[in-house]
């Protein structure tokens, strides 16, 4: 993906963090954790989405007593709007008459209303490419303790998407604290509603159509099965934290998880061996280096998985600026390739430990 925080021409960047600053270094960082209101004025993301009608131009000749001119006649296009950024007028894209707008302040309500308190902390708010996508991190008040000096923080992840290209995306996600690195859970068949359908999925999707504000409050049960998911994740990681890896088993774990390239193999190439080789020896340091040598965790299942999703959380990414960087390390650590690779892990880990899963 091309997205950038947005960073307007002043230099100001449409991004709040609590206590650490993010990657890139860009935006505002507050000392505590961030109250709604905090993370919405930090961040800059107060604006609006408003909706414009739509028309194309066509040339139209025209004779004038000068002489032919060409002159643009605009003729509507019925059912299509602009989604438009109320503060810069910013195009944000397109979309169609069914679309819903949620704006940014609603996203904030919808997840300040998960806890009776309605005082969510925000971890991060940030948007994307202008706008067109605006992420907010709230953590949950709950902390699992893993191991003594190993805990793991509940947060929840909600994105929305104000370009038309996807639905509203919430989910929940963990941080390891004694080295910050995230993965996205492990989740199964029947963990979250996708509110589209009010049936049950891996993580919940709302659309931009019909009636919203009645799928965020569908939403809102899902809380209650994603804490259940968090409670189990947290005693499976008490449990790989009290099984011990043998040598045999720590190189099985690495086996699947990065198998060694064999020369026979079709697909073998220098640099493929070469990657392979660097990705396995990564893994293997992180394994044995003071954050999975913890006493109670070093040598055990849970050091394998973490020293796995750690790999994935620091790894350098490729981009031409720092701000794409930043996003392709987000992409990875909670979507796609990474997730499914944590995912992996995660599940590899759970088999030596015999846990049914």
């Amino acid at each position: 993906m091309s997205h950038e925080i947005t960073v307007h021409a002043d230099g100001r960047a449409e991004a709040a963090f609590a206590l650490t600053p993010a990657w890139h270094g860009l935006g505002a960082v507050l000392d505590h954790p961030m109250s709604s209101r905090e993370a919405l004025e930090a961040a800059g993301l107060g604006w609006e989405v408003v909706q414009r009608p739509m028309a194309v131009g066509v040339p139209e000749p025209i004779k004038t007593p000068e002489g032919p001119v060409e002159r643009v006649r605009y003729h509507d296009i019925p059912g299509m709007f602009a989604n438009v950024r109320s503060d810069n007028g910013f195009v944000l894209g397109t979309v169609s008459e069914w679309y819903k707008i949620v704006q940014n302040t609603e996203a904030f309500a919808f997840l300040d209303g998960l806890i009776e308190s309605h005082e969510m902390q925000y971890e991060s708010a940030f948007s994307l490419s202008g706008g067109r996508k605006v992420v907010l991190l709230g953590r949950l008040p709950k902390v699992d303790e893993i191991a003594p000096g190993d805990e793991t923080l509940r947060y929840v992840l909600l994105s929305l998407h104000h370009d038309g290209s996807g639905a509203i995306r919430f989910g929940p996600t963990s941080v390891r604290v004694v080295c910050a690195n995230t993965y996205a859970m492990a989740l199964g068949e029947g963990n979250l509603a996708d509110v589209t359908t009010d049936q049950f999925s891996r993580d919940a999707a709302i659309r931009h159509m019909g009636d919203v504000g009645k799928k965020l409050e569908v939403a809102k049960r899902a809380l209650v099965a994603a804490n259940q998911t968090f409670d189990a994740h947290a005693e499976a990681g008490r449990a790989l934290a009290k099984h011990r890896m043998t040598g045999a088993e720590w190189d099985a774990f690495l086996d699947i998880m990065c198998p060694t390239l064999d020369r026979r193999d079709p697909d073998w190439t220098d640099s493929r061996a070469k990657r392979l080789d660097e990705t396995r020896a990564a893994i293997k340091a992180a394994y044995h280096n003071e954050r999975q040598t913890l006493p109670g965790i070093e040598g055990t299942a849970w050091a394998a998985f973490n020293a796995v999703t750690e790999h994935i959380d620091h790894l350098p990414r490729r981009g031409a600026t720092p701000e794409r960087k930043a996003e392709a390390r987000f992409n990875v650590c909670l979507y796609g390739a990474g997730r499914d690779m944590k995912k992996r892990a995660f599940e590899t880990a759970c088999r030596f430990a015999g846990l049914a899963l």
